[in-house]
């Protein structure tokens, strides 16, 4: 008797037909990823992108036995296939449950997506952008994904096009109720898989786009636990796509610290993802090879944080700082010596971080392969990130600027003429501001000269989508200068004194924030021009400076400013 032929099973998660081992397709995740602390992707099938334009040379099949995506490794060849999905593309779809909602709109959508949403994504666009690589794998099984770039296209378009916003919304609570699903399934493992921490972040950093005064809080706080849950199973080294993930968590974190979450918790999250992440190994380069040595290792940008996650983190501590210190809470506790000393001693730990950054440019940082982004101009962005950071700090915290001063002059070599003029300086009067004449000017230096940063880069720069909260930062402090015979320098920051006028300065930004808002399509830009346009009437009518944090919480002016 012939023995009976063996039939291989089709059927099974990604995961392990890559490793090739039988799967058990238990649920929520199957048993083999468990037990190698895997992010099981489920057991749907699959999309197909099949190219129809001319300029799409090769067919993707996710089910090929050549593989794109090899286990633990990611070619850059792999990654490039995946970004040439532009509007001219076709989607065809097995059947998946998936498949059952693509209709000519939704495939529209996700054409949207990869042709429009992903250039104003990042910092930069090309086929290695991860805003690319990343979501075309992960939009095959994960319905999350699936459903939030196309929630995140059409809340783009719905500037054009006002009908599209109910599109938009409908998506977004479809997306909504997709990711309650997959939370609630993690109970069982524990096990937090990349694609639901990406759908978090995107669904937060475009929560805006839906709504400008939608601060996505929700999202803030219920992130917290799930990204505690995806780092503990990461055995303290990222791959390329989890250390794009956590890069894109971080600049969320930043820019939502400013306008919403309790400020204090916040503060401790952000102190304890601080620490989490200096025991973390990272990898920079896509092709992730462990092969290769840590010096000889390629740096790609991250389309958010560029070449320095570290600025973001410290950016986003000034935030939640500076609310903490502005709280109805701390302004009770304000008479209490021991309370202002612990803000001020965190005030001064973060400024020390900020100042000791240095960006420099490397041999292994590698290009963007974006015309219209270089190198210098993401890293001129972070500059400006860590300068505009400094600035919230001393708005907030002038003491620090006190401290500067008074060891302003300790060598034994000053001239008795400089030690005449410190002491005068010690003695001036602080304005009606809170700063004295010497240190409201070299604020108002200090912004100016993130101005110039700005300045260098092209208006058309990819980096654009990031300048808005420095800009905004900088240009609340385009003000008159006050008669001062004493400059303030400091002796880790050294600044020119600007030439440019407030009236100059306010024109800049204006023009600039007005381009962007033409580009980009989204409501968060012309917000933040509103609030400028405030805050530099307030400064013009009225006595003392206008603080811009405590501006947008009264008047209800918060929004996402990234």
């Amino acid at each position: 008797m012939s023995e009976a032929r063996r039939v291989k099973s089709r059927a099974g998660c990604t995961q392990c037909k890559r490793r090739k081992v039988k799967c058990d397709q238990s649920l929520p995740g199957c048993q083999q990823c468990f037990r190698q602390k895997l992010s099981c992707p489920g057991y749907q099938k699959p999309l197909k992108w099949i190219a129809t334009s001319e300029n799409f040379n090769s067919k993707v099949c996710l089910e090929d036995k050549k593989r794109c995506y090899k286990t633990r490794r990611t070619s850059a060849s792999s990654l490039s296939s995946f970004s040439s999905v532009s509007g001219e593309d076709v989607l065809l779809m097995q059947a998946t449950p998936l498949s059952k909602q693509l209709n000519d709109e939704s495939l529209t959508l996700i054409q949207h997506y990869f042709s429009r949403v992903c250039k104003i994504a990042g910092c930069f666009d090309s086929d290695i952008s991860p805003f690319r690589t990343i979501p075309a794998t992960m939009m095959t099984y994960s319905r999350p994904v699936f459903l939030l770039l196309q929630a995140s296209s059409a809340a783009q378009l719905s500037m054009q096009r006002p009908r599209m916003r109910y599109k938009a919304l409908s998506l977004q609570s479809d997306a909504f109720s997709a990711l309650r699903a997959e939370i609630s399934n993690i109970c069982a493992s524990m096990l937090v898989s990349d694609e639901l921490m990406l759908s978090c972040i995107i669904a937060g950093l475009t929560s805006s786009w839906y709504d400008v005064n939608d601060l996505g809080s929700s999202h803030v706080l219920g992130s917290q636990v799930l990204l505690s849950l995806w780092l503990v199973s990461k055995r303290k080294r990222l791959k390329y796509q989890e250390t794009f993930i956590l890069g894109a968590y971080v600049y969320w974190l930043a820019i939502s610290a400013f306008v919403t979450g309790e400020p204090k918790s916040s503060f401790q999250f952000q102190e304890s993802l601080q620490n989490t992440i200096c025991n973390l190994e990272m990898c920079y380069d896509i092709s992730d090879d462990l092969d290769v040595s840590d010096c000889c290792r390629k740096i790609f940008p991250h389309p958010l944080t560029g070449f320095s996650m570290w600025i973001f983190i410290y950016v986003g501590k000034v935030g939640s700082l500076c609310r903490l210190a502005h709280s109805e809470g701390a302004l009770a506790l304000s008479a209490q010596g021991d309370y202002q000393e612990t803000l001020l001693n965190q005030a001064a730990s973060i400024e020390t971080e900020l100042l000791k950054i240095r960006q420099s440019r490397q041999n292994n940082f590698q290009d963007p392969q974006d015309s219209q982004t270089t190198v210098e101009e993401i890293l001129a962005v972070g500059e400006a990130y860590r300068c505009a950071g400094l600035l919230q700090l001393y708005m907030t915290f002038p003491q620090l600027l006190q401290q500067h001063t008074l060891y302003d002059f300790t060598d034994d070599t000053t001239t008795w003429e400089q030690h005449f003029l410190h002491e005068l300086k010690l003695q001036e009067v602080p304005l009606s501001n809170g700063y004295t004449p010497s240190q409201h000017n070299w604020l108002r230096n200090l912004a100016f000269h993130i101005l110039s940063i700005l300045e260098t880069i092209p208006p058309t720069s990819g980096t654009r989508v990031l300048q808005g909260l420095p800009a905004l930062i900088a240009a609340t402090w385009f003000v008159d200068p006050e008669p001062d015979n004493m400059p303030f320098e400091h002796p880790l920051l050294p600044l020119l004194t600007t030439t440019k006028t407030k009236e100059k300065g306010r024109d800049i930004v204006r023009q600039g924030l007005n381009m962007h808002h033409k580009y980009v399509g989204l409501q968060q830009v012309s917000r933040v021009l509103d609030i400028l346009e405030e805050v530099w009437r307030r400064d013009d009518e009225a006595v003392g400076k206008c603080d811009w944090v405590v501006l947008v919480a009264s008047k209800g002016l918060q929004t996402l400013y990234g």
